[in-house]
């Protein structure tokens, strides 16, 4: 098939890619591993393995799980970064870039694993038993979580277990969605039975046997396999090295968080090796570009401390809409007047100037280069009569008025100001599979099984008691047990705890909600504050039970570059239920197999 690629060569301990420009197999390369070659040591299936690792590393400048936040209700992508924009605005076409990176590289990783699954009987007299054991449980995985990828993205795709030569090679059509989660999840089932429970040392990252029980959790919670959603996640739940909750929400993001127990899955950089431009797209004009950015609609999402929805609230005061909200609101956003990077973060166009921040003292005034003002303009700063000339660098900012702090380097940011390594070459960890979603897909299994007990209540509130740690404020329980309401309170804690960690498309999507979030106009906060919207009209949006937030009666202005007191209309959505619920197979895999793989409905 003309998009399955294959091996074609080793280089320094790595497994590379080749391909035509045509991207035609290209099978007979010789620098392929032949039989006289390869897969006759352990320390060839070792390099091999490594390969198939290197395919989690999406093949862009944005790691893969922050692309497909972007294609949601979360965010806005000021200038189409790895072209997102498309998925969000009705534009998906089978040709588009995004639509065959992904088909590309996760069938890269496939056939990898295939590669290496296939030969590597090869060097087992030869490799140390469990280790031999052990390469194929992580080869399982791997093709595993790839192909749970591709059925969540594409629907029904061609599915390959083994490696075939040019010569033998045969067009297959797409096998059915649910053919394959039962191939995968019987992979996963065999992985499990392998693998270590955990995995730590020079190790930590590679899939364990508790991070294939939870992605079994997963892949049969986002298929409707409730009751083996529910078994999966208990295995994570009752190891006898259980994983546990890291402490602090927002350092779990940070160095601090990586190599903790929680983290059950996840993807590694370093300079020289592999790195990510993920910080850089999402910091602020403060070390970053302010490109990939969350949307008013996300922050008005989260919580009061309360534990109630911002409408039903009677405590919220929308003109301080960012007091007494759930702390993941701040942990994983930056928002106005918050100190980020080393600077007070505002979007005024008024505030010419800001703070410099050091340990909480402000040290110097400097000028806002978060503030929406016209490049080449001469401004003052009213503070302390400072002029400034604006420059073009600044012009347009994020938008929205705020900014992921999950996953953006921080110091690496701040850093870059003067002269340091680039945020566009970040080592930050980004993760794949979380504890805190085993117990969330725990919950939602035995919600929707409808057998609520006190241990779906555990779970949750387990995860909600984290995020209030070191807060102040005391976590508001859930003590519920009806069906509907928990199933709301559930899908509004995946949607604050998993934020900007790739889960959203298919969330909404398998809920079958994506038409309603999606068609709509994404808006950015008041460019100048909450002093009109939340102070004068006391106006707050409201939000029904799918999560839907609805502005009705706000005051609204276009995306300009100056703002005033209305909130900003960022994007227009489009979303088509009659095709949108999948991506179109890239064309050039229709064409090459001459239609034997079809397209899917309304592309």
């Amino acid at each position: 098939m003309k998009n399955i690629k294959y091996i074609i060569a080793f280089s320094i301990g790595f497994l590379f890619l080749g391909a035509c420009e045509d991207t035609v197999l290209n099978l007979e390369d010789p620098g392929s591993p032949t039989d006289a070659t390869f897969f006759r040591t352990e320390a060839q299936l070792e390099v091999a393995l490594t390969g198939i690792y290197e395919s989690l590393n999406y093949v862009g400048n944005v790691p893969f799980p922050q692309m497909l936040d972007h294609t949601t209700d979360y965010a806005f992508n000021r200038g189409n970064v790895d072209g997102t924009v498309p998925a969000t605005t009705g534009g998906l076409t089978s040709t588009e870039g995004i639509v065959n990176r992904f088909w590309d590289n996760f069938y890269t990783g496939i056939q990898r694993a295939n590669n290496l699954l296939t030969n590597m009987n090869r060097a087992q007299e030869v490799t140390e038993p469990s280790r031999f054991e052990e390469i194929k449980a992580e080869a399982l995985f791997l093709r595993a979580i790839f192909y749970s990828y591709l059925t969540e993205l594409y629907g029904d795709v061609p599915f390959r277990t083994e490696v075939t030569s040019l010569e033998e090679l045969e067009i297959i059509a797409r096998t059915p969605k649910a053919d394959i989660v039962a191939n995968i999840i019987q992979d996963l089932e065999e992985a499990a039975s392998i693998l270590p429970l955990t995995q730590t040392g020079n190790a930590r990252g590679r899939a364990s046997a508790n991070a294939a029980n939870a992605l079994i959790s997963r892949i049969a919670l986002y298929n409707n396999q409730f009751t083996l959603a529910e078994s999966a996640a208990l295995k994570v739940m009752q190891s006898d090295e259980k994983p546990s909750l890291f402490p602090n929400y927002e350092t779990l993001f940070s160095d601090e968080g990586v190599g903790s127990s929680e983290v059950l899955l996840d993807m590694s950089y370093t300079t020289g090796t592999k790195t990510h431009g993920l910080s850089q797209r999402q910091g602020s004009r403060f070390g970053g570009w302010c490109q990939l950015v969350p949307a008013q609609q996300t922050v008005d999402s989260y919580e009061t401390i309360n534990g109630l929805p911002i409408d039903e609230d009677p405590d919220y005061d929308p003109a301080n809409p960012f007091e007494n909200r759930d702390p993941r609101l701040a942990a994983s956003i930056a928002l106005p007047n918050n100190v980020w990077t080393g600077h007070i973060i505002q979007q005024h166009s008024d505030s010419i100037a800001t703070w410099r921040v050091e340990n909480g003292v402000k040290i110097e005034r400097v000028f806002n280069v978060n503030s929406a003002n016209p490049g080449g303009r001469k401004v003052v700063d009213p503070y302390d009569g400072t002029e400034y000339v604006a420059g073009g660098a600044n012009r347009f900012t994020s938008f929205t008025g705020y900014f992921w702090k999950k996953f953006s380097d921080a110091p690496t940011l701040l850093g870059a100001l003067s002269g340091g390594p680039s945020p566009l070459n970040s080592e930050e960890t980004i993760y794949l599979i979380r504890y805190a979603e085993v117990l969330l897909n725990y919950a939602e299994a035995k919600i929707e099984a409808g057998t609520i007990d006190a241990t779906v209540l555990d779970a949750i509130n387990e995860v909600r008691q984290r995020a209030y740690n070191n807060s102040g404020f005391t976590y508001p329980a859930v003590t519920t047990t009806d069906q509907a309401e928990l199933r709301k309170i559930v899908r509004r804690e995946r949607k604050v705890e998993l934020a900007d960690e790739g889960l959203r498309l298919f969330d909404i999507r398998r809920w079958g909600i994506a038409d309603k979030l999606m068609n709509t106009t994404l808006l950015g906060g008041p460019a100048n504050g909450f002093s009109k919207i939340g102070g004068d009209l006391g106006f707050v949006p409201d939000i029904d039970e799918d999560g839907f937030i609805s502005y009705d009666g706000a005051p609204t202005m276009p995306r300009v570059e100056l703002g005033n007191l209305d909130y900003r209309e960022v994007e227009v959505r489009t979303f088509d239920a009659g095709k949108h619920y999948l991506w179109p197979i890239p064309q050039a895999e229709v064409d090459a197999t001459g239609g034997v793989v079809t397209q899917n409905p309304g592309y």
